[in-house]
């Protein structure tokens, strides 16, 4: 188990055996969101340059540590959450499209659904110091 912060592509991190594996901590399945933060960050003289930038951050499943998924120049969103339910619930699959220049990622969660077409996503995992880890 990697003990050390980590920041990739998401679509290399995709690919990758340990982001599949429920077993290994960086993995986001079982995981519980914390936050979804979108941001209109801007730039020029007028601040008429704008994008879109989507942030998830979640819980690990093993509460040892917090996964970051950070969207930049988003394309397209669509946020879906289950009237009545309390919270997303449990972070169940997701799916993620190289679709040539951007990229969609597509997350099923027990009580929802996320999906966000960009042209980054950044996956960081943060070890949460002081916290037992069991392999």
């Amino acid at each position: 188990m990697n003990r050390e912060a980590i920041r990739l592509p998401l679509l290399e991190c995709a690919s990758s055996t340990w982001y599949t594996s429920p077993s290994d901590h960086r993995c986001p399945h079982d995981a519980w969101v914390e936050a979804i933060n979108i941001s209109e960050p801007a730039s020029g003289e007028r601040q008429e340059k704008r994008s879109l930038e989507i942030r998830i951050r979640v819980l690990g499943a093993y509460h040892d540590g917090i996964i970051e998924i950070t969207y930049k120049r988003v394309d397209e969103y669509h946020l879906q959450a289950s009237v009545g339910a309390a919270g997303h619930g449990d972070w169940l699959r997701d799916e993620v499209e190289d679709c040539g220049e951007s990229i969609l990622h597509t997350i099923a969660l027990e009580n929802g659904k996320i999906q966000i077409k960009a042209m980054e996503a950044e996956y960081r995992w943060i070890p949460l110091a002081g916290r037992s880890m069991v392999e």
